[in-house]
């Protein structure tokens, strides 16, 4: 690892390195402090607000790592930079890999970042190495003379490269999927189109520490109808707990295909009727969704963060108990129609039974819309309770307390 030297500070401060310092970071940060460690932020946004909670910050944009590195270099603090960590995605996590290389700190190749981002890419690589995944149709391959047609639906199409479900829909028809190819070709946006499989949709967040990858928790996810994905809730424990030990393997096929030796893994898997998993995804990042620091600490008592953050450093992570007596948990999305934010309780949901975290996403006066991505929804709450049925009830409750009021 690479020493910073600072002639008159103490020596072997432990540094850890935060890749952003927006608001989503804060958990991060906050983790990292909590464990002793001396926290260095990047972003390009000077008033970022996880700025305020680090010891030294960089300003410079995440998607420049040559640059971050360098200033790391121009730092000249006295220590160990012992962690580089991200808790946003895509660019963020190539950053983040292109420092760890750099410091010897244990994550995944930078060479391997690009299969995360490129999801055709990711397809052949789920396929070379016998992990079970949805069939690719077309990856900006076909002829712009050739047409799909009925025979072919429905299938999903999605862009290459993106998060949030922007841009991802269910085709019915033969019209429809022509024409977005039309476009995608028109606009160079490269585009994966994709089978459409059928049932349940479950979310798996685990950790890969030295190459051995560790579930953590299981939840049910709930999405808009087709033909947008947007999600809406997640549930814990979910009804595919069954599933645990399958799930383990294929995460374990997945950490050994990327070769990734030390990072938080989250997997989108399909549950088909028959009980057989599809991986959809499979991203070394924290996710969003709220779900590893709020849903599984409070289901759980499992500091997700923390302890990755630990993997990170070397410095005594603990795996998690599957066997562990756990709360059920809620984490539900508030959305509505067209209109303009008029009014809305930010404070409401905390009063509420079993609410352990609530936040308004829109400014009042803002445009709202029914959701296409998950940039669309308005506010969030997370639940827990003894059972499922009753983390459900709270979260209604809890959603309905926000008194959102919409302006047609």
């Amino acid at each position: 690892m690479r020493r910073f030297w600072k002639k008159d500070n103490a020596a072997g401060l432990p540094f850890f390195v935060s890749v952003g310092a927006g608001l989503n970071q804060i958990p991060l940060i906050r983790e990292a402090k909590k464990l002793g460690f001396h926290v260095i932020g990047v972003d390009t946004n000077p008033n970022a607000q996880g700025f305020l909670k680090c010891d030294l910050k960089i300003q410079e944009s995440i998607l420049n790592h040559n640059e971050i590195y360098m200033k790391l270099q121009e730092l000249l603090v006295d220590g160990v930079i012992r962690g580089v960590m991200t808790k946003s995605f895509g660019p963020a996590i190539e950053t983040t890999a292109f420092l760890a290389e750099k410091f010897g700190i244990p994550f995944l190749p930078f060479e391997a970042c690009g299969a995360f981002t490129d999801k055709s890419l990711m397809k052949k690589i789920f396929l070379e190495h016998g992990i079970p995944t949805s069939r690719v149709i077309d990856s900006g391959s076909r002829s712009r003379k050739e047409k799909y047609t009925a025979a072919d639906l429905p299938l999903v199409f999605k862009p290459n490269t993106g998060h949030a479900k922007k841009g991802v829909m269910l085709m019915n028809t033969a019209a429809e999927i022509n024409a977005h190819i039309k476009e995608a070709v028109r606009s160079g946006n490269p585009y994966i189109i994709e089978e459409y499989v059928r049932g349940d949709e479950i979310i798996a967040l685990g950790i890969v520490n030295k190459g051995e990858y560790h579930l953590v928790d299981v939840t049910d996810k709930k999405t808009t109808p087709p033909p947008y994905f947007v999600d809406l809730k997640h549930v814990a424990p979910s009804v595919h707990e069954d599933l645990s030990a399958r799930i383990q393997h294929i995460g374990q096929k997945v950490a050994a295909a990327f070769a990734i030796h030390t990072s938080p893994l989250v997997m989108e898997f399909i549950v088909t009727g028959s009980k057989e998993l599809c991986l959809i995804e499979a991203v070394p990042e924290f996710g969003g969704e709220f779900l590893v620091d709020v849903l599984i600490p409070g289901r759980t008592g499992y500091n997700f963060i923390a302890e990755a953050i630990k993997a990170c450093t070397g410095t005594g992570f603990r795996p998690p108990s599957l066997r562990k007596k756990r709360k059920a948990a809620v984490v539900q999305y508030i959305t509505d129609g067209k209109g303009t934010l008029a009014s809305c309780n930010p404070d409401g949901p905390s009063k509420k039974p079993g609410t352990v975290f609530s936040r308004i996403f829109k400014e009042i006066g803002a445009d709202v819309q029914e959701p296409r991505n998950n940039h669309d929804r308005i506010g969030v709450v997370a639940v827990a309770g003894k059972t499922v049925e009753e983390a459900l009830d709270r979260a209604e409750k809890a959603a309905e307390s926000f008194n959102i009021r919409i302006k047609q």
